[in-house]
């Protein structure tokens, strides 16, 4: 018996061990997966590789397969964006028909390849989206969500886009929306739409609130006054500029989809962000809000309603 023992002892470490056991001592060994906090008191012997001795540990390789569950990972390695808004097949319907109801707006966001690395939707309710193409729809608030949606793996929460319900009237108390880290929870940037006479002019401002950049449609573009799915009425261009330098770093580019959804869904749009140099993604995340923040203000109005209701009035 006394004989047997030490062989079983040595027997058990020489197995349990990629090291012969005569190498060190073994301090202490988890016989279930340890914690975080446990795995540092995982058994080691001297010489070798921690990694290797952790028990419940995921082997390296594994490790390297998990999708990097970072957005701004992601558009630090994008140069551009599209994008593209989804038709509610309900609602152009109903506007059709002379009494639209407002579905909740959802957009693809994907890379100039067409591969879609972000997914954004409305989260307004019912009836506030309604309130969106009334008398009072500079007043009316809502709210989006953008996640990012890596290949093969659910969506993670990105960026919150909301727009508080205020008191707007003329230069009084204009449009503001802010855009927030879902992850942190933290203020990335706002913006705000002020007065000017006939110009689609935006300031975008830092978590401070104060101008970093302004964004200037002008008033002369064809595509604003006469939207055609070809030639130049077809886009409209909106250059962004820094504020103390006033050069160009980035553009934002607004295209008519094509002629069915110009005819049958006239308030879907499509948007084109080059970031240039704008290289922070935290920037790069605020001019993609701002995009769906622009599309919202001044490109959300079906057409084919208006004609719709104007055909019934005149019978």
């Amino acid at each position: 018996g006394w004989g047997l023992k030490p062989f079983l002892l040595k027997l058990h470490l020489f197995c349990s061990s990629p090291h012969p056991p005569d190498s060190g001592p073994l301090t202490l060994q988890f016989c279930k997966s340890p914690e975080p906090s446990e795995r540092q008191a995982v058994a080691m012997i001297p010489g070798a590789d921690p990694r290797e001795l952790m028990v419940g540990a995921a082997p390296p390789q594994m490790a390297m397969q998990q999708p990097a569950n970072d957005g701004m990972a992601m558009l630090s390695r994008l140069q551009a964006v599209e994008v593209k808004e989804k038709a509610n097949l309900l609602q152009e319907v109903t506007a059709l028909l002379g009494d639209e109801i407002q579905m909740a707006n959802k957009y693809d966001i994907m890379d100039t390849a067409g591969s879609r690395h972000f997914f954004a939707v409305e989260k307004t309710d019912c009836c506030r989206r309604q309130m969106q193409t009334m008398c009072c729809h500079d007043c009316a608030s809502w709210e989006v969500d953008i996640s990012h949606t890596p290949a093969g793996f659910p969506a993670n929460p990105f960026i919150e886009l909301k727009r508080p319900c205020q008191l707007t009237c003329c230069c009084f108390n204009r449009p503001i929306a802010s855009a927030v880290d879902k992850r942190t929870g933290e203020k990335i940037g706002s913006f705000r739409d002020p007065c000017t006479c006939c110009s689609l002019r935006f300031q975008i401002r830092d978590e401070r609130d104060e101008d970093v950049l302004l964004v200037n449609g002008g008033c002369c573009q064809p595509g604003l006054w006469c939207p055609l799915p070809c030639g130049p009425c077809a886009e409209v261009n909106f250059p962004v500029h820094d504020v103390k330098s006033g050069a160009t770093v980035a553009h934002v580019k607004k295209r008519v989809p094509s002629c069915l959804a110009w005819c049958c869904a006239p308030d879907l749009d499509n948007y084109h962000v080059t970031f240039d140099e704008v290289q922070d993604p935290r920037w790069k995340a605020v001019l993609l809000a701002f995009t769906i923040f622009l599309d919202f203000r001044y490109f959300n109005v079906n057409r084919n309603e208006e004609e719709a209701r104007d055909a019934i009035d005149d019978n």
